[in-house]
């Protein structure tokens, strides 16, 4: 299926939220998920299905200093 992570079209294989999030990279980094223009809460991402043409925008956190 296609969704639009971080304004890129990308081609996933799975449709809840909490496996795509590993599958693109995500797992045991601090971010923020905001699907559709709602930020969804970390205990909603294994329940959280996607479908075609959803909106992520996946926000890291990265420290500095």
């Amino acid at each position: 299926m296609e969704i639009i992570v971080n304004g890129e079209a990308k081609l996933v294989i799975s449709n809840q939220l909490s496996t795509l999030l590993d599958e693109l990279g995500y797992a045991g980094k601090r971010f923020v998920v905001e699907l559709n223009g709602e930020i969804i809460s970390k205990e909603l991402y294994t329940t959280t299905v996607l479908t075609a043409a959803d909106r992520l925008e996946i926000v890291s956190f990265v420290g500095g200093g």
